[in-house]
């Protein structure tokens, strides 16, 4: 869930992993793998989005992209990706229950704060985790995009927000990476492309790497090259439901 320009940027970087990383391409379809290369599952049956899932999803959007721009959009666009963000959650709390609704409110009060305090880093991570508390509300049973899935998003996001901060939080961004770890872990085995089994793991030993090391250039390119896997996975997964729907 992102931008036409942002998405376009992470393919490329996508591209530039599976070059250097797996050279049968990240992105070719199941149905045209090479012989030998079995599916590592069968496709998910297609599931239909419920109504609150999509409300829920649109929610999210805004403030992923908030993430996003947080530390390099001026501040007259951030103030109108925070007013998006506000209105698509305002529809998103409707159907929350009262804790998570609670939360909701709560995080929005993050992202204000920061925002008043001119914080870039604080918005980005206030932002981020509003991403993941709308994200994690969604029912997974019917998630247009796998909930971990879009933990990896996140993760990634929260990551690079990290590496990005005065003082470098080098502990909370090994926690990122270790949880982008588990939730590859969790979507890994219904994924029938060969490649993206061997490049994600790849790509997120390459954040904890980056950690062990200290190296914030380095931890910045390993982010964005998994936030642009994580582009690679939602159409691949997109594609294994619509096959499964015919």
């Amino acid at each position: 869930m992102t931008n036409f320009r942002s998405r376009t940027r992470r393919w490329l970087f996508a591209a530039a992993a599976c070059a250097l990383l797996i050279p049968a391409g990240c992105n070719r379809p199941a149905s045209e793998a090479a012989a030998g290369e079995a599916p590592a599952s069968q496709p998910s049956a297609a599931r239909a989005e419920s109504p609150g899932n999509a409300i829920l999803r649109n929610a999210a959007e805004p403030f992923e992209a908030l993430t996003e721009q947080a530390f390099a959009a001026p501040w007259p666009e951030a103030d109108r990706l925070i007013a998006d963000g506000r209105s698509a959650a305002a529809r998103a709390r409707g159907i929350l229950p009262d804790p998570a609704a609670d939360m909701l409110d709560a995080r929005l009060a993050a992202i204000a704060a920061a925002r008043q305090a001119q914080d870039r880093p604080g918005l980005a991570l206030a932002a981020v985790e509003t991403y993941r508390h709308l994200v994690q509300a969604q029912d997974g049973a019917t998630a247009q995009v796998p909930i971990p899935i879009s933990l990896l998003d996140y993760a990634g996001f929260r990551y690079d927000a990290l590496a990005q901060a005065p003082n470098v939080d080098w502990a909370a961004m090994d926690q990122a990476a270790r949880f982008a770890g588990d939730q590859w872990r969790a979507i890994q085995p219904s994924i029938a492309s060969p490649s993206l089994r061997g490049v994600m793991p790849q790509s997120i030993g390459a954040m904890s790497a980056a950690v062990r090391q200290r190296d914030v250039p380095f931890a910045r390119s390993a982010a964005a090259t998994e936030l642009a896997l994580v582009d690679l996975l939602e159409e691949h997964a997109a594609a294994q439901q619509r096959g499964a729907g015919r």
